[in-house]
């Protein structure tokens, strides 16, 4: 990276790590909000000193909406609707989940591809991400696809019942 890449790296880590202390740290909501998409386009600016504008330009909007729908005033919290030992096994199951992934990260063998698409190839992103993550990729999208339609099904439930 040249000069004025790692600057704007280093600029941009700071305001991320600036908005995710804000979004630990305050305690009114609406300020949370603003810290949320400070650390959003914080985060957006460490993508495109990366070259990747693309995934800057998705991380924005994602962080920007998440950043309005949470501080706004008809935003409702969601209850917890399970108790604390299933919350305590959720969350040993994902600190060794991480230990898994942190193991595979450094001892793993990485698949190297290069990359020439410039700032905003999204179609070389999707044929670097299919070519050797495909699998990974594809469970992904369903783990999300899941979590949003469970998240959809279980907001019209509790709203019928009110």
């Amino acid at each position: 990276m040249d000069s004025l890449q790692t600057i704007g790296f280093y600029v941009s880590s700071g305001v991320s790590l600036a908005g995710g202390l804000g979004v630990a740290l305050l305690t009114r909501r609406d300020q949370r909000g603003v810290a949320l998409g400070v650390f959003g386009l914080g985060l957006a600016g460490i993508y495109l000193s990366l070259s990747a504008g693309y995934a800057a330009v998705v991380a924005l909007i994602c962080y920007a909406g998440c950043a309005l729908m949470f501080a706004s005033p008809q935003y409702r919290r969601v209850d917890a609707v399970v108790g604390p030992v299933w919350r305590q096994l959720g969350a040993i199951g994902a600190a060794l989940l991480l230990a898994v992934l942190a193991y595979s990260a450094f001892r793993g063998d990485f698949a190297y591809a290069g990359y020439f698409g410039g700032t905003f190839g999204a179609a070389n992103l999707g044929r670097l991400l299919f070519a050797h993550d495909a699998l990974a990729t594809e469970a992904v999208a369903v783990l999300v696809t899941v979590a949003l339609a469970g998240a959809a099904a279980a907001w019209r439930v509790r709203d019928r019942t009110r």
